[in-house]
């Protein structure tokens, strides 16, 4: 359901007791109406994939969805965050759900994300001690 469709319909909604729209992808969210954040339900990595943006208008309340990471990112080993999008996102938000979104991002995201990390330049660092090892073995071997 569209934003507007559900304006138009609050009544009826609220009637039967439907309150919480999540409006479609392809509907242009109230931005100016968003008043928080709130992780959402996906994770990959530890670490959640999205967030939901809440708005309240006409009695309703409304929720769309934003990804953090590119479509291509699934099936990888590290994260790959669309940094223009969120960007995007966080520049559409109203200054306290901007500020919000940024401490979703610190308290929810970054831990596990720096936890991650660590874990991956760890290992890098000791599959370059293994290739030095080997090259140091291939000279060692190739001295007559």
């Amino acid at each position: 359901m569209s934003y507007q469709d559900a304006i138009d319909k609050a009544e009826h909604l609220l009637a039967v007791g439907q309150d919480l729209v999540f409006l479609d992808r392809e509907d242009t969210p109230p931005w100016d109406k968003a008043d928080s954040v709130e992780k959402g339900c996906g994770y990959r990595l530890d670490i959640p994939t999205g967030c939901y943006v809440i708005a309240h208008a006409a009695g309703l309340t409304f929720k769309w969805s934003i990804e953090f990471e590119k479509r291509d990112a699934n099936g990888r080993g590290i994260s790959v965050f669309d940094r223009d999008r969120m960007r995007e996102v966080a520049m559409k938000m109203p200054p306290k759900v901007r500020q919000q979104f940024a401490d979703l991002l610190a308290q929810e995201i970054l831990p596990n994300m720096e936890k991650r990390t660590r874990e991956i330049r760890d290992a890098i660092n000791e599959q370059l001690d293994t290739e030095d090892c080997v090259r140091g073995l291939i000279a060692f071997a190739s001295e007559s």
